[in-house]
């Protein structure tokens, strides 16, 4: 952070110098002197906080749901303390960025301030949001609440606060952002923050912050941070701006994963839906295809094979886990456990033999005006198309690129997540009620039987569990897991297993070509295994990533995480 800050002040002091020098305001540069006068500047100023927010393909290779083409040494355990870290030098980068314009809001002349509380509050709302990031990573770092020069002895060699003190300052810029925000609905401001989504990203904090001290801290007020995450996520459900997205009247069982792919003006889906036709994304990244194309997924190398175990936690279409219902099929056949579970399982992984469309090639483009033309088989080709035997669908584009289709940071479905979770982990239970207000609402739109208190206890089933099973298949590859599982404190316990695959011992898999030819190590039950328990680890210092070599040597009052 230091040596940042340092470069940037130094060119700061460079640029200035000359300018001072020079006597004349440069004619193709901005400068302190000249800018920060209008409205116009701190909105443009503020444009560049938007390239900091999560995009597409950021998902969840470090955890235990998917699998990348190379293996992760997050997910497996085998990382080490490294010399630098991109998730502490951008987020202090942005820090540093979003405080420079709270700093020139001070100092702006009066006639504007009003009119730039605005991006006041979203500078606030991006230094939160780097903030937690640090959090989620590193536990307690230090607070930068200022604009920090070489002068800043305080803060650049100081210690580390407390991971309380770093909680507490998100939370309390958000309340300061949250009233200067627009009240504004979904399709407004062209993809600006609006107070839903500060709101949004309060609940998701005081969640996180609320759980991790449950598990790892004894309590130590969970109580509080979890009722901030209920009072944040009732007042976004309560405004009445924001609804799921189910279009299934005119896209059938496949209106789910159409959501992801929506676009500004082209047809990516039968009934020619725009992002327009939805209002359940509080905030995105924003795309355009002719402006700022969205990245380009792709199954295939480098995208993420579902595993096992995410596969497994799809229920059946009775609304009961596999191991319990009547209705599972097994294995023995290749599509046998594709049958009677959850929707959501065919929306976010490939059926065997189905066509699809990529975008990769013209011939396999997906053409709505001809909509049976081009394609492509899948034939679950390992190695190639997939790592495990399954095969991520969700958000993987179809039609040619560039494409304009947006990343949603935060979406109701998320919020109804966290309105069941802070509930149930605050009060030890939860109301049918409570249950309707909330995740039930996520199975409905997808014609999945509701859950209610009676059906767990009737089926020996685990209230705790069916909420974050939810949570699982909701999210997944959207950046949530790895998160989830540290929350929780169950990552020491889910990470350190076998990474798997489908079922090859006794299936279809093992008798039909061209897979019968293909060697695989196997486990007891005759699942592939693509990474051996003894292969992995995640051991208690694993909660938190180690803090950057170079930093602890520039401050030596940071002091490093346990374990590292």
């Amino acid at each position: 952070m230091k040596l940042f800050i340092y470069l940037f002040v130094f060119s700061a002091l460079f640029l200035s110098g000359c300018e001072k020098n020079l006597d004349l305001k440069p004619l193709d540069a901005l400068s302190e002197a000249t800018y920060f006068k209008t409205e116009k500047d701190f909105e443009t100023f503020a444009n560049q906080f938007y390239l900091t927010l999560p995009d597409l393909g950021s998902g969840d290779d470090n955890a235990d749901l998917s699998m990348a083409t190379n293996r992760s040494a997050i997910s497996n355990g085998s990382y080490a303390p490294a010399e630098t870290s991109s998730i502490w030098d951008n987020n202090y980068r942005s820090i540093w960025q979003s405080s420079y314009l709270i700093e020139k809001a001070g100092e702006a002349p009066a006639d504007i301030k009003t009119a730039i509380a605005r991006y006041t509050a979203e500078a606030r709302f991006f230094r939160a949001f780097a903030h937690f990031d640090l959090l989620k990573n590193f536990g307690g770092v230090p607070i930068v609440d200022k604009r920090l020069g070489i002068s800043s002895d305080d803060i650049l060699y100081g210690p580390r606060n407390t991971r309380a003190e770093v909680a507490a300052f998100i939370l309390a810029e958000l309340d300061k952002a949250i009233p200067d925000l627009p009240a504004s609905g979904p399709g407004t401001d062209n993809g600006r923050l609006s107070k839903w989504a500060a709101l949004a990203l309060k609940a998701r904090v005081a969640l996180f912050e609320g759980t991790w001290r449950k598990f790892h801290e004894n309590g130590n007020n969970s109580a509080e941070m979890l009722d901030q995450a209920i009072s944040a996520s009732t007042e976004i459900l309560n405004s009445n701006l924001f609804e799921l997205f189910d279009r299934r009247d005119v896209l059938g069982d496949s209106s789910y994963r159409y959501y992801f792919l929506l676009e500004g003006t082209r047809k990516t889906n039968a009934a020619g839906l725009t992002k327009a036709a939805q209002r359940e994304t509080i905030l995105a990244r924003r795309h355009d295809r002719d402006i700022s194309p969205s990245p380009a997924l792709n199954i295939g190398q480098g995208v993420l094979s579902p595993t096992r175990k995410l596969v497994d936690m799809f229920l059946s279409k009775d609304g009961l886990p596999i191991e319990k219902s009547p209705l599972f099929e097994g294995y023995a056949e290749i599509l046998s456990e594709y049958r009677n579970r959850d929707p959501r399982m065919k929306n976010w992984l490939i059926t065997p033999f189905q066509k699809y469309w990529l975008f990769t090639q013209p011939a396999y483009h997906k053409n709505w005006d001809n909509p049976g033309a081009g394609g492509i088989i899948y034939d679950i080709a390992f190695g190639i198309l997939t790592q495990t035997g399954y095969s991520t669908f969700k958000m993987q584009q179809e039609i040619g690129g560039p494409h304009g289709n947006d990343y949603p940071v935060f979406r109701l479905a998320e919020i109804y997540l966290i309105l069941a979770e802070a509930l149930f982990e605050k009060n030890g239970a939860i109301t049918d009620v409570q249950l309707d207000q909330s995740i039930n609402k996520l199975r409905t739109r997808v014609g999945m039987p509701s859950l209610n208190n009676a059906f767990v206890a009737t089926n020996g089933l685990d209230m705790r569990e069916e909420i974050r099973r939810e949570r699982s298949i909701e999210l997944y590859v959207e950046n949530f897991r790895f998160d989830d599982l540290r929350r929780w404190k169950t990552a020491e316990t889910e990470m350190p297993k076998a990474v798997r695959g489908i079922k090859w011992k006794g299936t279809e898999f093992e008798q039909r070509l061209p897979w019968s030819n293909l060697v695989f190590q196997l486990d007891a039950d005759g699942f592939i295994v693509l990474e051996a328990a003894s292969q992995r680890q995640f051991l208690p210092r694993h909660y938190l990533r180690p803090l950057p070599i170079r930093q602890i040597l520039l401050n030596p009052s940071l002091e490093q995480n346990p374990g590292w």
